[in-house]
């Protein structure tokens, strides 16, 4: 299966970086048919989800044989309407995902493998714009419109 990018800003803007980060192929939100039925044609290999509601069930029902989906958020809606086939006879996996409850050592371990062995290769492109905490209110309307590319690291102290 292709890698796949379907970009949370859904404009035609971000192409050119989401093709330099990786991606072969580029679904719009708008033209996307979620479908209806129990199970749709297999699409992915594995996704990050953090729409959830809609999004979340057609990627369970898109989700090719032994697929894992990690749910990261729930920017559109907190409910999931699906059925147990796609985890029954594809062996979808759904993993839930929460930093909060994970213990300290296990995430100082994640950070440094992430600073490592598991370093993203395009992490300063897709982490390029930093600010600080009291820059941020005014990057909100950007985020709302849907203007921002990519992610953006917020320093909430000075490194010492």
């Amino acid at each position: 299966m292709a890698t796949r990018w379907w970009p949370s800003a859904a404009s035609p803007e971000a192409d050119a970086y989401l093709h330099e980060i990786g991606a072969s192929q580029i679904l719009r939100r708008q033209s996307l048919d979620l479908g209806s039925k129990p199970m749709e044609a297999a699409l992915w290999a594995g996704a990050i989800d953090n729409v959830g509601g809609e999004v979340l069930t057609w990627l369970t029902r898109t989700m090719g044989y032994g697929g894992n989906i990690a749910s990261v958020g729930l920017a559109a809606s907190h409910e999931l309407h699906t059925t147990v086939m796609p985890f029954i006879l594809r062996g979808v996996n759904l993993l839930g995902i929460n930093s909060v409850a994970t213990p300290r050592e296990l995430r100082l371990t994640v950070w440094r493998r992430l600073a490592t062995d598991l370093h993203p290769t395009q992490l300063d492109r897709i982490a390029g714009k930093h600010v600080t905490f009291d820059e941020l209110p005014p990057q909100f309307d950007d985020y709302i419109k849907g203007r921002v590319i990519g992610r953006t690291v917020v320093r909430i102290a000075k490194h010492t």
